[in-house]
């Protein structure tokens, strides 16, 4: 494992660590795409998803006056099988060794999954970084990553609700709101059957998938809408508003009931939510080779790539468990 450089040294992150940690995963954000993405409700979002263990799943490195200079994390996001890391390195010190030093935990961390991954599962281990994070990427190639997909952010400016079109939804659509213990199977089944054929999905059981949704930062029931077929879910829009900005996380038609729009109403009728209540800016993620047509939806209705983000993966072969 590779040595912090002197005047360095590395712990398990604190509680109260988590401003620090956000200011320098904002510093970095500034750095490769020009805004701060990031904030404290992120991390302690992080810390606590399924399985997570802080004492032995991150990490933060500390410069000779105790300043968090870096941080990163390991989650299996498939049991013991599929890392998802992150790791943040101050701008400054980005060729220091600090990328390379804290990839070693976190494969040091993947390798401890192995060994209790069943031996038909392929373990690998998934990080992004922004393309203009040259020594990031430097540190994955040099360990064997292979860059695997492009991810980018869409966004959509809203002038006002005038500017949104109204939603028409397919013939014998009714859309509605989310409420709680009488919704939640139906957007379970919508949005993990619309996802089930894309690169990287992993089903959650079904308390798990509710629960991370449900206690997400910026979580409003009626910014979630259900489109049903009579009483069949055909697909559902998963949208936030985590401070003055909107946040489309997930939308999803079910494959018997794509090809007739439903997608575009959706899109349309949250932006026309969103409008109304005065938010001026909406985004989302997407998988650039995405098979179902989703980028071409998201340019049609004039949303825009604002940047993109790299994935890299390494395997390290079937798991080890006997």
């Amino acid at each position: 494992m590779a040595e912090l450089p002197p005047g360095y040294h590395i712990r398990r992150p604190r509680q109260e660590d988590a401003p620090e940690i956000v200011a320098l995963m904002n510093a970095v954000d500034v750095a490769d795409i020009g805004t701060a993405e990031s904030s404290v409700e992120d991390v302690y979002e992080t810390w606590s998803l399924p399985r997570f263990q802080r004492d032995k799943d991150s990490w933060v490195v500390l410069d000779d006056a105790s300043k968090i200079v870096g941080y990163a994390f390991a989650w299996d996001r498939k049991p013991h099988s599929e890392i998802q890391s992150d790791s943040y390195v101050a701008p400054p010190l980005a060729a220091s060794g600090l990328e390379g030093a804290l990839l070693d935990r976190i494969e040091e961390r993947a390798r401890e999954h192995r060994a209790s991954a069943p031996p038909t599962e392929q373990v690998l281990i998934r990080g992004f970084t922004s393309p203009k994070g040259t020594e990031r990427v430097k540190a994955f190639l040099s360990r064997g990553y292979e860059h695997v997909r492009t991810f980018c952010r869409m966004t959509i400016d809203l002038i006002g609700p005038d500017s949104v079109p109204a939603p028409r939804w397919p013939a014998g659509i009714e859309p509605r709101a989310y409420e709680r213990g009488r919704d939640d199977e139906a957007f379970d089944v919508a949005i993990q059957e619309s996802f089930a054929d894309h690169f990287g999905f992993v089903h959650e059981p079904h308390s798990e998938w509710i629960t991370r949704r449900v206690d997400h930062a910026g979580f409003d029931a009626s910014l979630w809408t259900l489109a049903l077929e009579g009483t069949e879910p055909a697909g559902a829009i998963l949208a936030y508003q985590p401070d003055d900005e909107g946040w489309i996380r997930e939308l999803g038609v079910r494959p018997a009931w794509r090809g007739h729009g439903l997608g575009r109403a959706l899109l349309l009728h949250a932006f026309g939510t969103f409008a109304r209540r005065g938010i001026r800016r909406v985004g989302l993620g997407v998988d650039l080779a995405n098979t179902t047509g989703a980028t071409q939806l998201y340019e049609s209705v004039g949303m825009r790539v604002a940047f993109r983000h790299d994935l890299y993966e390494k395997r390290l072969g079937p798991g080890l468990a006997a």
